[in-house]
């Protein structure tokens, strides 16, 4: 069912992504707990993803059990709003399959193209991706999951 969000303006959508990291790590929002993005390493050349904790001890909001919801891909489409692997659609789009995951954060730990970045290293791990943590890109309101 689609519902507002504020990353795109309060548009009513339904989310997909194809990166299944991506979609565990978004299963419980993040807002000013987490940030979840992508980042070319300049060393390597290669896309990195990495999950930040912006508030001591939020990496538990994952060590939790969730769902992913698989879906037809028909009627998605992308967003210059969102990021590269994120696609919405303006229906609801029928789910093909559920699968449940015993615990988010776990399953993430599993994948070694991700790095989970503990509170008191983000900004070390933003100056190395290049970020200045007081000028953001974008620059969101407080409830932009709301």
């Amino acid at each position: 069912m689609p519902f507002p969000h504020n990353a795109i303006d309060g548009e009513f959508v339904v989310f997909a992504t194809s990166d299944r990291r991506f979609a565990l790590a978004m299963i419980h929002g993040t807002g000013n707990e987490l940030a979840v993005g992508y980042f070319v390493d300049q060393e390597t050349h290669k896309e990195e993803m990495y999950i930040d904790e912006l508030q001591e001890g939020k990496l538990a909001l994952l060590n939790a059990p969730g769902i992913l919801y698989e879906v037809a891909g028909d009627n998605f489409i992308s967003d210059p709003r969102l990021s590269h692997v994120e696609f919405v659609s303006k229906i609801e789009n029928p789910v093909i399959k559920e699968i449940h995951v015993e615990n988010i954060l776990e399953e993430l730990k599993k994948d070694a193209s991700l790095t989970l970045v503990p509170y008191e290293k983000v900004l070390e791990a933003m100056k190395k991706r290049g970020k200045n943590p007081a000028e953001p890109k974008i620059k969101y309101e407080a409830n932009r999951f709301g």
